[in-house]
């Protein structure tokens, strides 16, 4: 059996589970030849080798050995070859751009028939047992055709777009730009948001709060809460003039006009998948999508302490859960605290639809811990690590309870709105560790409402309550903030969702509907790329955090948007073709 992996370090780790010795550059022993790809052996042919007329649109689409691999690309053909006729098992990695990979090898090498091939397809780390295990579970490669199909539409169709626009789009603006599929809607993106942020005009706004106050008890302690001044559900009003009203009424006694009490539950945060875990890297250590995509394909590769990183899957699927409680109960007899309080919390079975749900999960599930990471590992790494393990904890945990308690103050006929918010269970949030904090306060915008919904409301005797100060607070609205990368993430993962400009009459919007599948521009293996090769043409740079696009960045959307290739820079457009991609890559690329 021949064996074709996708890097150096995963053959190794099949020749280590096989006991296969290294000998004339491939691991072997009397039955498995074991060798490996570097990447894409083979790329796309140059324009050039279809003539000089554009549009270029080949009757069939040509490939040539990538110049910096050519050895191993011509060893991997030579070694295809010779085992044309034996079993050969596809062990590249488990995704669309994996499948082409191998694709493109068994192209060149002539093989057309795939009876004797199967795939190999597992998101554990590669110990001995995963890999023997995945050897004996591996399908034939035919069931993966689909996946190949969208592969290699989605690879052509990127050729054809910037291989001839970028061609276009120089000859119309009279100078070098380079235009993509992809990252040309993502530029727009950026410009947009940019433009919204150049244009927009400030606007003050005042809002009023009132302190109401109980008579001090025996001993000198009084019950206070604060609420916000509303007229007709408006809480902004852009004068002043009602302060001078409200602060007449300090010292009247308050009347309760209305009350409501909710009941509300808040789920845990979900698994990780690769966006998920680059946007959180972000926020709590300012690393970028690709830095934290290498530190964890390190956790992955070199100490297999976690999961498949490249994976688009926020669940497990249903064959999972023996997995989850086995490594749940591994880290049970390392931490008394997880063994006594957080796991007999933890609902690790098939009824957990959050967890665990088969509609959901594509290619990989989601991101999780395998074992302890080893006490050398780089500081970055356990800062990656312990995200991916407290989030592996939390996300089987159950939900926090709490009652949302409202309750409608009339002073003079002017009225006032308390909130609070009474913790009924913590469920999720006993696990308080820093990440899960820190989080937690990222998530919460600047500038919220501040008549607090956390003010404790229970032991206030809503009968005896007097008006005791007026606070006035003068404020501006904002503009929406510049992308950064944890935002533009979420953007390219789904950028059908809303992008409006925070301000005070801004409601903040529902996550999508969970039944539908999002389809966002790239792939989770792909997105964390775009941002360096905007900022390596020159079409954007960095200020501090924030993505700011560059006058050649708006030179080139200007040509765009002008030309007939305007719907490059629709980002409706881009997102219509992600998914009719999806749907049937053949005429997909046709069109």
């Amino acid at each position: 059996m021949l064996i074709l992996t996708e890097k150096p370090s995963v053959a190794k780790d099949f020749a280590s589970a096989l006991g296969c010795s290294f000998s004339a550059g491939v691991y072997k022993n009397a039955t498995t030849t074991i060798t490996n790809c570097i990447g894409h052996l083979f790329e796309l042919e140059e324009p050039a080798h279809y003539g000089t007329e554009i549009p270029i649109i080949p009757d069939r689409f040509d490939y040539r050995m990538n110049f910096s691999v050519e050895k191993q690309a011509k060893f991997v053909v030579k070694l295809l070859r010779e085992h044309k006729t034996d079993s050969i098992l596809i062990a590249t990695d488990a995704d669309r751009e994996g499948e082409v990979i191998a694709r493109e090898c068994l192209a060149q090498a002539g093989i057309t028939d795939f009876s004797r091939i199967r795939r190999f397809w597992v998101s554990e780390a590669l110990t001995a047992e995963v890999v023997k295990n995945g050897i004996r579970n591996a399908k034939p490669l035919s069931e993966y055709d689909t996946l190949a199909e969208q592969g290699f539409a989605r690879q052509r169709a990127d050729w054809l777009t910037g291989m001839n626009f970028s061609r276009y789009i120089t000859q119309a603006a009279n100078r070098k730009l380079a235009v993509g599929r992809v990252q040309t809607a993502i530029l727009s993106a950026i410009g947009e948001r940019c433009d919204k942020i150049k244009n927009f005009k400030s606007e003050k706004y005042f809002e009023h709060y009132g302190v109401f106050q109980t008579q001090p008890t025996y001993g000198g302690s009084s019950s206070v809460c604060r609420g916000i001044y509303f007229e007709n559900e408006e809480t902004g009003f852009s004068d002043s003039s009602r302060d001078e009203k409200l602060k007449a009424c300090v010292g009247a006694k308050a009347k309760l006009i209305d009350s409501k009490t909710e009941k509300k539950i808040q789920n845990p945060p979900q698994l990780y998948n690769l966006n998920a875990l680059q946007k959180d890297a972000f926020k709590l250590f300012g690393y970028s999508a690709d830095k934290t995509l290498k530190i964890t394909q390190s956790l992955y590769e070199e100490w297999k302490c976690v999961s498949y990183p490249r994976t688009p899957s926020r669940v497990m699927g249903s064959g999972n859960v023996e997995l989850c409680n086995r490594i749940a109960d591994s880290f049970c007899s390392k931490n008394l605290f997880i063994k006594k309080v957080v796991r007999p919390q933890m609902d690790i079975s098939l009824s957990n639809k959050r967890c665990f749900d088969d509609k959901k999960l594509e290619a990989h599930h989601a991101l999780i811990p395998l074992k302890s990471l080893p006490e050398n590992a780089s500081e970055e790494q356990e800062y990656i690590y312990r995200l991916i393990f407290d989030r592996f904890l939390t996300a089987f945990l159950p939900p926090c309870e709490y009652e949302k308690q409202i309750f409608i103050l009339n002073v003079n006929a002017n009225k006032f709105r308390i909130t609070g918010k009474k913790i009924l269970k913590r469920g999720w949030k006993e696990l308080n560790t820093d990440n899960n904090r820190r989080l937690e306060a990222e998530t919460k915008s600047d500038g919220e409402n501040e008549s607090d919904e956390e003010q404790p409301l229970e032991n206030i005797d809503w009968n005896a309550l007097t008006l005791s100060e007026i606070d006035t607070k003068e404020k501006w609205t904002k503009p929406p903030a510049y992308f950064n990368e944890a935002s533009i993430l979420s953007f390219m993962e789904n950028p059908k969702a809303s992008n409006g400009v925070a301000n005070r009459h801004m409601t903040v919007e529902s996550e999508s509907n969970p039944q539908k599948k999002l389809v966002g521009l790239g792939t989770a293996a792909t997105r964390h790329t775009f941002i360096p090769k905007l900022t390596k043409y020159g079409y954007i740079s960095l200020d501090k955090k924030s993505l700011v696009i560059t006058p050649l960045g708006e030179t080139l959307l200007k040509a765009v948007r002008s030309s007939s290739l305007k719907s490059l820079a629709d980002i409706a457009a881009t997102t219509e073709w992600e998914e009719r991609l999806d749907e049937n890559p053949e005429k997909f690329l046709s069109d």
